[in-house]
């Protein structure tokens, strides 16, 4: 099928892992400059792009509407701050799927999280990412940091099954450069 265009969440993790300072300033920061790369990345390719910003730890929580504006994304990202302990990613897919299934049926669907993957609460990431797989919407991952096996092999299952692409960094020039591939993929 060809795509008049693309609808894409970025989440990006808030919990307090995220502070972390493995990746130089720490992980945090480097997830706020990925988000912002990212969302470059989209808005630069000849395809009309819908974007929304939001942030997940316990709960999830949409930071700007769909937009093709990208300084609304821009300023949304300058505001990010750690916002509390345990990371459920049920809740921001539930919660992006709730938004992106009003979208003109035409657009891609797809939902970036961008993670240290320290999953401990909620939904697990493959019945999750169920939902997404039913509905047609591709859920990418951006991951970084020391990730458990039994997580790693959720995450894995969980990308094919709705096919996306997940991409994980063992340093700061790899989560750039892992950001800007993500944000220049077109749909197929």
């Amino acid at each position: 099928m060809k795509f008049i265009g693309e609808a894409v969440i970025i989440g990006v993790d808030t919990s307090i892992s995220m502070a972390r300072k493995d990746y130089k300033p720490n992980r945090f920061e480097n997830a706020k400059r990925a988000a912002s790369i990212i969302a470059r990345s989209l808005f630069s390719r000849n395809l009309p792009t819908l974007l929304s910003l939001m942030i997940f730890y316990r709960y999830s929580f949409p930071l700007t509407d769909l937009t093709d504006r990208l300084e609304v994304i821009e300023k949304a990202i300058l505001q990010l701050k750690i916002m509390g302990k345990a990371t459920a990613p049920s809740e921001i897919i539930k919660d992006a799927y709730l938004i992106l299934r009003n979208v003109n049926p035409g657009y891609h669907k797809r939902i970036i999280l961008i993670t240290d993957a320290g999953f401990n609460e909620g939904v697990s990431l493959e019945m999750s990412a169920l939902l997404l797989s039913i509905s047609e919407i591709e859920l990418d991952m951006l991951t970084f940091g020391s990730i458990p096996k039994s997580i790693f092999e959720h995450i894995d299952r969980s990308v094919k099954n709705t096919k996306g692409v997940w991409l994980h960094s063992s340093n700061t020039d790899e989560i750039l450069a892992n950001a800007a591939k993500l944000g220049e993929m077109y749909p197929d």
